[in-house]
């Protein structure tokens, strides 16, 4: 398996208007409300304002009546061409935060099918909020909810506890889509930790070459007085050897 990684994420959202008010005169007063641009500076990672995790599927269709449950944590039994419970690019994907998260009732404005959203009866994912025709919230056609946690802490999946979205079809058939940004955590500390042994191990071979060659300096110095002590011993003998002749 290769190293999974999310480059340049990106969460832009904005809303404008121009309020006014055209007076008994002809003049005119305006306001730019509303006025929101909401554009959090992201990069990657695992940490606040980071997202390391990418998925969406588009244009899924559920017949009128009809239901299916996503579980964001790991995606299990959904293949959006690269196997069930991988990314677009065929990688096994775990999400343990969710960053933000959008999902898009692509209906046309005046169709009858209303896009219910809620947490599944069985560890359901809590986060997400009950949307429903009967309490009002459901989507109907171009409609979007949209829920973003950039925080650290994100929005918690939990696996085998609070993980699993319920997604209706109510009065007419659905298409939708839905988009995340999120984190693994596990994966970062991992590749930190091979970072630091990779490191470590740079340091202990760095190490014992120096230590090799000190060795080797130390060698080359006790070698080199040896040489003297046997040219000095030598030459104590040449002068024996002429005091001798000497006499």
């Amino acid at each position: 398996m290769g190293t999974i990684s999310l480059n340049s994420p990106k969460l832009t959202i904005a809303m404008t208007g121009t309020a006014t008010n055209t007076l008994t005169d002809s003049s005119v007063a305006s306001i730019a409300h509303p006025a929101l641009s909401y554009a959090p500076s992201l990069s990657t990672g695992a940490e606040a304002n980071q997202a390391n995790r990418g998925w969406q599927s588009k244009s899924r269709s559920l017949t009128s009546g009809a239901n299916e449950v996503l579980d964001l944590y790991d995606l299990g039994g959904t293949d959006i061409g690269a196997g069930a419970g991988n990314d677009g690019v065929g990688q096994a994907l775990t999400l343990e935060e969710i960053v933000a998260i959008a999902i898009v009732n692509n209906n046309a404005i005046a169709d009858a099918g209303i896009l219910e959203i809620e947490p599944d009866s069985t560890n359901g994912w809590t986060p997400i909020g009950t949307h429903t025709a009967a309490n009002g919230g459901g989507l109907r056609g171009q409609g979007l909810l949209l829920k973003a946690q950039p925080a650290e802490a994100g929005f918690n999946v939990t696996d085998a506890s609070n993980h699993r979205i319920k997604l209706t079809a109510s009065g007419a058939n659905v298409t939708y889509s839905i988009y995340i940004l999120a984190r693994h955590d596990d994966d970062v500390s991992s590749s930190s930790s091979s970072s630091s042994s990779s490191s470590s191990s740079s340091s202990q071979s760095s190490s014992s070459s120096s230590s090799s060659s000190s060795s080797s300096s130390s060698v080359s110095s006790s070698s080199s007085s040896s040489v003297s002590s046997n040219s000095s011993s030598s030459s104590s003998s040449s002068s024996s050897s002429s005091s001798s002749s000497t006499s």
